[in-house]
């Protein structure tokens, strides 16, 4: 059995790597608001006329798994929760990769069907490509009990799930502060809203490594 000690020392290396309690909140809040919007704009009330009725059933399939993955994903990076509902975490782990790879295929086959062209088929499918990639790879971490490589990679996966949030929030700011028509702004979130996530999470995985 582990000494108090040592249990004490566990919990603050845990703590120096987690993100601090009011960004964890932030994403928390950031995330079910951009859910509760897939649900209801796609779900609940779907067009019925322009670009997205015409590929309904393809973006309602991938709205209903990014909605999950949003409303899932937040909370299993919270060291409490997990030291205090394991059973809860792995099922909720489970419900999130099964909502990312739903969501990740759906949106593979969606990318090509999305406005302005090959920028942004591109764009989207390689987030699409690499969301399905970091899920597989924190599952088969988790298969084979490497469970710090585990929370690596479901970092990373969650990071592209944040996407659907830093779209809709870095949308409106390039066409409202940086003055560009929306078919400049959109070519460019297809990269902006993921690949800076990513970018993030690898800076913030090597800041802890170096630190261990």
């Amino acid at each position: 059995m582990m000494s108090s000690a040592s249990v004490t020392e566990a919990r603050q290396k845990r703590k120096r790597t987690e993100p601090d309690r009011g960004l964890r909140w932030t994403i928390a809040v950031m995330s079910i608001g951009v859910a509760g919007y897939a649900i209801v704009r796609f779900l609940f009330i779907p067009p019925t006329s322009g670009h997205f009725s015409e590929h309904l059933l393809l973006l309602q399939v991938h709205a209903a798994g990014g909605a999950i993955a949003l409303l899932t994903g937040p909370w299993q990076f919270w060291g409490r929760f997990r030291a205090r509902r394991p059973e809860l975490h792995r099922w909720l782990g489970r419900v999130y990769l099964v909502a990312v790879g739903v969501a990740s295929v759906a949106g593979f086959g969606l990318a090509f069907f999305s406005e302005e062209g090959w920028p942004t088929h591109v764009g989207f499918g390689l987030l699409a490509a690499i969301w399905f990639a970091t899920g597989w790879m924190a599952y088969w971490r988790a298969r084979q009990y490497r469970f710090a490589l585990h929370r690596e990679w479901a970092m990373r996966s969650f990071s592209l799930a944040f996407a659907a949030v830093t779209l809709r929030n870095e949308l409106p700011l390039l066409m409202v502060a940086g003055r560009l028509s929306f078919h400049a702004a959109y070519i460019t979130v297809a990269w902006l809203c993921w690949i800076p996530n990513l970018l993030v999470v690898e800076w913030w995985l090597r800041r802890h490594a170096r630190r261990a």
